[in-house]
């Protein structure tokens, strides 16, 4: 069959190079994303569970396509059998509806993630919202792929007769909103950001983190250009433009999905814009005896104030609690937007709250847990 044709006329490795590159490209972003959960203690969170499972999705895509191309799919459907054509039409139509899945679920995470950090009220509200119009979205869209047609097999075979919905059509309002709900999610934390107390340059070295999805609105763009043109091909297994843009547009959607978990390789890269001006210095209290356990940290004060305290306090030692504690990670997070019972200091900006058992040792030996 491949002997038919001249390479020149084989659109095989436009599919090809792209699910190879980022069949290896992909999983060091993810990879790098779930070591820093791990490192900092942060845990695995539902955004870090979604963004697997998208990336489950797009791997099955990719994994379709270099499946179709095995028989014909990228070559002219002239010079291949009747079989290959409908086996190679059949796997792209599946591939169609994992794209669907792949590319709502990262936006899904990405909005998890979101809530995940942000802590103003309208903001979560907002994502929420946004989250809900995404999954509805998503399993409608995913529907109206597998029920193009009726019978499905049309969808694959044009010679069964049956009716089918408008492809064009479908594929421009996909695109479309693909490409508004991309905008929105870039949109959103612009705000809470420039309202942080965070130094200008970390401001906008967030902002750029952030903003890098403009890349996936860039290959979404290109993709609906491709649309018309692949939609109503008379040779639909040779006019592959829009497969080749939908391998890119879903695994750099998840690359830049995992970016803002990316701190160390930034930090490495780009030390003075996310590592240097955020240090700021702070008084350090060592206790004034040493103590046989050196390995806990100590806060001991310089002296008792026997008429401000009842007891006289020598050393409390905090302890982190074990894992499933009500620790949360906060980033960006706005005055008064912390429970107002919360003992943690108001402020805003980029932080990690961690919950602590304190014991506080007297000079009477006492001790007592808080």
């Amino acid at each position: 069959m491949s002997e038919m044709i001249p390479l020149s006329e084989s659109n095989v490795v436009d599919i090809e190079i792209p699910c190879i590159v980022f069949f290896a490209l992909t999983p060091v972003f993810l990879a790098i994303r779930m070591i820093s959960r791990l490192k900092t203690g942060s845990g695995i969170g539902w955004d870090d569970g979604t963004i697997m499972v998208s990336w489950t999705f797009a791997q099955t895509v990719s994994g379709l396509l270099i499946a179709a191309c095995e028989h014909g799919f990228g070559q002219h459907i002239y010079n291949l059998s009747a079989q290959d054509q409908i086996f190679a039409l059949k796997l792209y139509y599946i591939a169609q509806a994992f794209y669907k899945l792949t590319l709502n679920l990262t936006k899904a995470s990405i909005l998890l993630l979101y809530l995940r950090i942000f802590l103003q009220r309208w903001f979560r509200i907002s994502c929420y919202i946004l989250l809900g119009i995404i999954l509805c979205y998503m399993l409608a869209t995913t529907a109206a792929s597998i029920w193009q047609c009726t019978p499905i097999s049309r969808a694959w075979d044009k010679s069964v007769p049956g009716t089918c919905i408008s492809i064009t059509s479908n594929w421009y309002s996909n695109a479309g909103f693909s490409i508004a709900t991309d905008i929105a999610i870039l949109v959103l934390p612009m705000q809470p950001i420039f309202r942080s107390n965070l130094p200008t340059k970390q401001k906008w070295a967030l902002v750029i983190v952030f903003t890098l999805g403009i890349f996936v609105t860039i290959t979404s763009i290109q993709r609906m250009q491709t649309i018309d043109f692949s939609s109503t091909s008379t040779d639909p297994t040779y006019d592959i433009a829009s497969s080749t843009w939908t391998v890119i547009e879903e695994n750099l959607a998840i690359i830049c999905a995992c970016l803002p978990m990316c701190k160390g390789p930034l930090n490495w890269l780009f030390p003075s814009v996310f590592m240097g001006s955020s240090r700021r210095t702070s008084t350090s209290y060592k206790p004034s005896h040493p103590t046989n356990n050196s390995s806990r940290n100590y806060w001991a004060p310089i002296r008792g104030d026997s008429e401000m305290l009842s007891t006289r306090v020598t050393s409390v030692q905090g302890r982190k609690p074990t894992e499933g504690s009500n620790s949360r990670e906060y980033m960006l997070e706005e005055t008064g937007s912390l429970d107002r019972k919360s003992d943690v200091e108001d402020v805003r900006g980029i932080r990690k709250v961690i919950q602590y058992d304190i014991t506080v040792h007297t000079s009477g030996d006492g001790k007592e847990t808080v």
